[in-house]
C-alpha cells in the first residue's frame, strides 16, 4: 500500500501543479501551435493540421523524459538534459530553414528576372506569379506557390505579398516584395523596376561571395571547434577508459559534459557572430 499512497500523492502534486500552471501552459501551446503551423508553411505549400503535430510534439517529449529518467544514472541530469533537449527542434528547424533560405535568395534574382519578361510579354502580376509557381525550380518555386494559392483562396495581393515577407524574413524577398507593393500603390512601369531590382540583388550576391571568402578561415575554425573536442574525448578513451566511461556513468561526469557542451555553444555562437555574411 506504500507504494501505492506515493504513486497516488505524487500524480495529485502533478495534477495540482498542472491546474496552477493552466493559464501559462495554455499561452506556451498556442505559441508551439503557431510556430509549427508558420515552419510548416516554410517547408510545404499544403497547410497542415498544427493543433495534432503539437499534441504529437509534446508526446514524443514525454516519452523521451520518461526514458531519460528510467535509463539515466541521475533523475536530476537526466530532467536538465532533457531540458537541454527541447531546444533542439527548433535549432534544427533554424539551421534547415537558413539552408534552405540561402537557396532562395540565389534563385530570386533569376526568378525577377523571369517575373519582369513575363510582364514585358503582356502578362500580370497574378499571371507572372503563377507560372512563377510552375516553372521556377525549387526551392523558390514552392514560395510562390504558397502566394498563387493564398490569392486563390480570395486573399488580396497586398495581403499575400506582406505574408510573404513575414514567413520568409529576407532581406532580398523584401525589396522584391516592397516594390511590387508600392508599384501597386504608385504605379509605373513594373518590369523595368524588376529588372533593375534582378541586377541589384545579383550585385549584392557578388559581394556576399566576397565577404564568405575573406571570413573563409574563421568558419573552418568553428568546425574544429565543434571536432576537436569528440577527437581529444577518443583519444583519452584509449588511455584512460575507466575515466572516460566514468563521464557517461556518473551525476559528476554529467555536470562536466554539461560544462564543456555550453562553454562549445558559447565558442560557435561568438565566432559564428564574427564570420556572419549578412549584407
Amino acid at each position: 500500500m506504500k507504494p501505492l499512497a506515493i504513486a497516488a500523492v505524487m500524480g495529485l502534486a502533478v495534477v495540482l501543479l498542472i491546474w496552477g500552471l493552466r493559464g501559462y501552459l495554455l499561452r506556451r501551446y498556442e505559441r508551439d501551435r503557431a510556430w509549427i503551423e508558420q515552419t510548416a508553411l516554410r517547408f510545404t505549400p499544403n497547410p497542415v493540421d498544427a493543433r495534432a503535430w503539437t499534441i504529437a510534439y509534446y508526446v514524443t517529449f514525454c516519452l523521451l523524459l520518461v526514458l531519460m529518467v528510467s535509463f539515466l544514472a541521475s533523475p536530476v541530469m537526466a530532467v536538465v538534459l532533457w531540458l537541454a533537449l527541447l531546444a533542439v527542434p527548433r535549432i534544427v528547424v533554424e539551421w534547415l530553414w537558413q539552408a534552405r533560405r540561402r537557396k532562395i535568395d540565389l534563385q530570386l534574382p533569376a526568378a525577377v528576372s523571369s517575373m519582369s519578361n513575363s510582364i514585358r510579354a503582356g502578362l500580370t502580376v497574378v499571371q507572372a506569379i503563377q507560372r512563377l509557381s510552375e516553372t521556377a525550380p525549387e526551392p523558390i518555386r514552392m514560395d510562390f506557390q504558397v502566394m498563387a494559392n493564398r490569392y486563390a483562396f480570395g486573399a488580396s495581393m497586398d495581403a499575400t505579398l506582406n505574408e510573404a515577407k513575414e514567413r520568409l524574413a529576407s532581406p532580398n524577398f523584401n525589396l522584391f516584395a516592397s516594390a511590387l507593393l508600392l508599384n501597386r500603390e504608385m504605379g509605373g512601369d513594373i518590369s523595368d523596376t524588376l529588372t533593375r531590382i534582378s541586377m541589384s540583388l545579383d550585385k549584392l550576391h557578388q559581394m556576399r561571395q566576397t565577404v564568405e571568402a575573406h571570413t573563409s578561415e574563421g568558419r573552418t575554425n568553428i568546425k574544429v571547434l565543434l571536432v576537436a573536442p569528440v577527437l581529444i574525448l577518443l583519444m583519452l578513451s584509449a588511455g584512460d577508459p575507466v575515466g572516460v566511461t566514468m563521464l557517461f556513468t556518473t551525476s559528476q561526469g554529467y555536470v562536466i559534459l554539461l560544462i564543456a557542451g555550453v562553454l562549445i555553444g558559447i565558442g560557435v555562437f561568438f565566432a559564428n557572430k564574427i564570420t556572419r555574411t549578412d549584407i
